[in-house]
């Protein structure tokens, strides 16, 4: 990129492999069913959970630090699948308030990718949106939740504890629209020891993962073992020599 595009890179390795990130161009499919339930699927997965994290700021646009919201799918076998990745933006010009502005943002996004809830981390300025989303969400039908959520731990921890295993496990899916956007120039960079750095998108990231539950995935190489999880359970007659 340097050298044949004249693409300003860092020359130094960052810490996190971008490298494994498994790209994918594929959208996400909907399916209706009974019961007003929806199938959601991407690249003929089903996906088993999702999760939404936005990370507000309320700065000048491309100035400061970036209102990233992030969308992201798991199925079951412990894959995940970032969707879409939007720094939000106000418009100074407009009469309506930048924190309006944002929610409604916030709120679209959520209703286009089916998000259950969104985590809105409430550090700082973030204190008094998620009153004004839940009431943005209400006036467009949406029935996402908010969840308050705020940070006690260093942002560099929260992010190495949220990829690095996944990289290394080849796990992370990255739709082609994430890729075009700057969160893999912050993952190629990123040094935990740094402070001022560009890591809106990784923190947004860092923190659907880190809300995500561990899955078990079931070998196709092995008999289904009964019981704990469910649906695969038989019934078993177990020899006592109580005598009642």
């Amino acid at each position: 990129a340097a050298q044949m595009l004249l693409q300003p890179v860092d020359s130094a390795d960052g810490r996190l492999d971008a490298d494994r990130l498994v790209p994918y161009g594929d959208e996400l499919v909907t399916e209706q069913l009974a019961g007003d339930r929806l199938r959601l699927s991407i690249a003929g997965r089903r996906m088993v959970s999702a999760s939404c994290w936005w990370d507000p700021a309320f700065g000048a646009p491309r100035r400061g630090d970036g209102s990233v919201i992030a969308a992201l799918f798991a199925d079951a076998e412990g894959h995940y699948w970032l969707h879409d990745l939007r720094w939000l933006e106000h418009d100074p010009g407009r009469d309506e308030d930048p924190a309006s502005q944002l929610c409604r943002q916030a709120a679209a996004f959520l209703r286009q990718w089916h998000m259950p809830a969104v985590r809105l981390e409430t550090n700082g300025l973030g204190r008094f949106l998620p009153g004004l989303l839940r009431r943005r969400l209400a006036e467009d039908g949406c029935g996402a939740g908010v969840i308050e959520c705020t940070s006690h731990r260093a942002k560099a921890v929260r992010i190495l504890e949220a990829f690095d295993t996944v990289l290394a496990a080849g796990a992370l899916h990255v739709q082609d629209r994430v890729l075009a956007t700057p969160f893999v120039r912050e993952l190629r960079e990123w040094r935990p020891d740094v402070r001022q750095q560009r890591d809106d998108s990784l923190d947004a990231v860092a923190g659907c993962l880190l809300s995500e539950p561990v899955r078990i995935g079931r070998s196709l190489d092995r008999p289904a073992l009964p019981g704990w999880r469910g649906g695969d359970a038989a019934q078993h007659r177990a020899v006592t020599e109580f005598e009642i």
